[in-house]
């Protein structure tokens, strides 16, 4: 059970968890939707407490142990040391499990005795309680990650959002269990995904089950970097959204939650590459710096176009779901701002936590989340969703500052020249796009254009087009077009 690096493997996996992330967006998106026509936005606040309510215990237990095993896994897979795997595993997975059973139990035993929490009813702290031992899938979902099978994920996300419409919309219309049926439908689907993952994780290191206080140690001290800043973001974050909601009301409550949904739709395109590089890369023993350099780069230039013209056509996305939403344009626009710094502090990280740096990453971690919490205090009371949206954006500036002289203190050469290339061909094509108000559709054709611009500059190599194909199995499907339109394809690209 080995991996090496390639960069058709990292996109391929990162293809599958994009995949999983939309599909799992888009869906719950509908499903509120449906939930909402049928009983009302009174139910769908119900749910969405319980929901809220779980997330922030979940962060608060989660520990980093997800992220710091995954550091582990990817160093042991790229060694070949599967007895070091299966003890990493099987110490991150029995202590995760324990820790969030443990609290489960606790909330549940509060929930059943009549226990409540203002508005949180015992009967919802025992649905919440069920949410939070879900949080055992972490590290399963860790290993898969690790190992680039990520199709496991899609497969699992996919057969889960079924069992949650199916059993979800059912309890609502035929047995009218409101919010209670919402809430098991949601329920279905964490669990549907969760023995998917975890029977396929103990069918790859069963052979051996170890516990170490060793590797547990080394994993908390791993993970630390990430746990305090993930709180502090996760907490900023419902600060954020429940802000919005008690001073601006459900509606600007509901423009900032549908822009902040098509933009992470947007950013999942690099984030879903850059989930994969982090066990990758602690998994190298040398060529770590030149693979990030390839990998920050191909970030940027899958990303950008996209997220570049919707900045400057953000109702086009917005006026698909309702006119209405037309009106948070620029919540979205400010939001898709931050996508280029975002990109280059989630790589650099990556690369600091492979080198085992936690002090850095905690640093940079820090300076993004307490400078959102920060400006959510400052600028949600009086500006709202924008306020929000600003907040947001702001923080990943910060964080990319902050990069900067991690950048610095190990040494790393990044070619800043090239990546202003990638950032200003999309946006010197969107930008006169949109002050002479051009058609979408055509302004959309040419903000498109950046990629054969990547490709004619070279910027984006030849072979490394390849191992894009070859990672999206569009080989057979390229090899067609070209062999028809080939002599038109290499006049544009010049080859």
């Amino acid at each position: 059970m080995s991996r090496r690096f390639s960069i058709s493997s990292v996109v391929r996996g990162g293809f599958w968890l994009y995949l999983s992330s939309v599909i799992d967006n888009l869906a719950g998106f509908l499903y509120w939707m449906i939930v909402s026509a049928i009983v009302g936005p009174t139910v769908v606040g119900m749910a969405s407490a319980i929901s809220g309510l779980a997330s922030l215990f979940l962060s608060i237990l989660n520990l980093g142990v997800g992220t710091g095993a995954t550091r582990f896994f990817g160093m042991y897979l790229g060694s070949d040391d599967e007895v070091r795997l299966y003890e990493y595993f099987w110490t991150s997975f029995i202590f995760n499990s324990l820790i969030h059973v443990i609290a489960g139990v606790i909330i549940m035993s509060l929930g059943i005795t009549g226990y409540s929490i203002s508005n949180i009813s015992g009967l919802m702290l025992v649905f919440a309680s069920l949410i939070i031992v879900g949080g055992i899938g972490a590290i399963p979902s860790s290993l898969i990650t690790s190992m680039i099978k990520t199709e496991v994920i899609f497969t699992a996300t996919f057969l889960s959002i079924l069992f949650r419409f199916g059993v979800g919309i059912t309890l609502i219309t035929i047995y009218n269990l409101g919010w209670v049926g919402v809430v098991i439908g949601n329920i279905i689907q964490l669990y549907t995904r969760l023995i998917i993952i975890t029977v396929y994780s103990i069918s790859k290191t069963y052979k051996r089950v170890i516990f170490s206080y060793n590797a547990l140690k080394d994993v908390l001290i791993a993970g630390s970097p990430s746990w305090l800043p993930g709180l502090i973001a996760s907490i900023g974050s419902w600060v954020g959204l429940l802000s919005v909601y008690v001073i601006s009301g459900a509606l600007e409550t509901g423009y900032y939650y549908i822009s902040s949904a098509i933009s992470n739709i947007i950013l999942m395109i690099s984030s879903s590459i850059l989930t994969l590089s982090f066990p990758v890369l602690s998994g190298m023993r040398d060529g770590r710096k030149r693979a990030l350099s390839q990998i920050m780069k191909i970030s940027l230039a899958l990303t950008l176009p996209i997220s570049t013209y919707v900045m400057f056509y953000p109702w086009v996305p917005l006026s698909l779901i309702s006119k209405e939403y037309v009106d948070s344009s620029t919540i979205l626009t400010i939001l898709l701002a931050s996508a280029a710094p975002a990109i280059i502090t989630s790589c650099v990280g990556s690369l600091v936590y492979a080198y085992g740096k936690y002090l850095l990453v905690l640093i940079v971690n820090l300076a993004v989340s307490i400078s959102r919490l920060v400006l959510y205090y400052y600028l949600v009371p009086n500006y709202g969703g924008l306020g929000s949206a600003t907040a947001f954006t702001v923080g990943n500036y910060v964080g990319l500052l902050t990069t900067l002289y991690v950048i610095k203190s190990i040494n790393l050469i990044v070619d800043w020249y090239l990546i202003l290339k990638v950032i200003l061909i999309p946006t010197l094509l969107s930008i006169p796009c949109s002050i002479l108000n051009i058609n979408w559709f055509i302004a959309l054709m040419i903000v498109v254009s950046s990629y054969i611009i990547y490709l004619k500059t070279k910027i984006i190599s030849k072979d490394e087009l390849k191992e894009i194909i070859k990672a999206l199995h569009l080989e057979f499907l390229v090899s067609k077009i070209y062999s028809r339109y080939y002599d038109v394809i290499d006049r544009i690209l010049g080859y």
